[in-house]
């Protein structure tokens, strides 16, 4: 077990570079903390489009589904997201921008949800314990592809870059989002029986 997570630390740290792995997660993180300053001071352009990701959860999750269509709706999204993220880099600029706004994005969405308590819970909720390495990974894939593009100034070599990464996002993003989905979509069904007293 240990040889095998030695394995796969440096399988990541070669491929992406534990820098970028890092500074994606501080940015992320100062985007969470950032966000019910937003809220608080109302700031619309910053919290138009979580309000409206907010009003879309609730419309997809207001009714019984069942657990394969959860399951496939929270997989969708986050890959789409992440899949994004990475290809972000092809942009150069929008890595950083678009691990803040990410984070700020969850930050607004849980504090206009539940307030504080619902910053403290996406903190320690396991399912975020998947989806936020997963989503660092992303971030940092896409600052090696903008990086490429800065030192190169070639989008052919940019686009060698992307493919040599994209093998790495699928076996760890890609699986930590099927496992945070698979979870997700247990833990909702499960609270559902909970409240309508199955």
């Amino acid at each position: 077990m240990q040889k095998l997570l030695s394995e796969m630390f440096t399988e990541l740290f070669e491929a992406i570079n534990y820098t970028y792995i890092f500074i994606s997660a501080v940015l992320f993180l100062a985007g969470v903390y950032t966000g019910p300053t937003v809220v608080e001071n109302n700031v619309r352009l910053l919290m138009a489009y979580p309000l409206w990701m907010k009003h879309k959860m609730e419309k997809y999750f207001q009714s019984n589904k069942a657990f394969m269509v959860l399951f496939l709706i929270i997989f969708s999204l986050n890959n789409l997201s992440l899949s994004i993220s990475f290809l972000s880099g092809f942009l150069v600029i929008l890595p950083p921008i678009a691990a803040f706004l990410t984070g700020l994005n969850v930050s607004i969405i849980s504090f206009e949800m539940l307030g504080w308590r619902g910053i403290w819970q996406i903190l320690v909720n396991p399912v975020a314990w998947l989806e936020f390495p997963a989503a660092w990974l992303s971030f940092a894939m896409g600052f090696r592809l903008a990086e490429t593009m800065l030192v190169n100034g070639s989008l052919e070599m940019t686009v060698d870059k992307f493919n040599a990464l994209l093998p790495i996002y699928f076996k760890y993003v890609f699986t930590l989002l099927l496992l945070a989905a698979l979870l997700e979509s247990a833990l909702i069904v499960f609270a559902e029986k909970i409240n309508n007293g199955k």
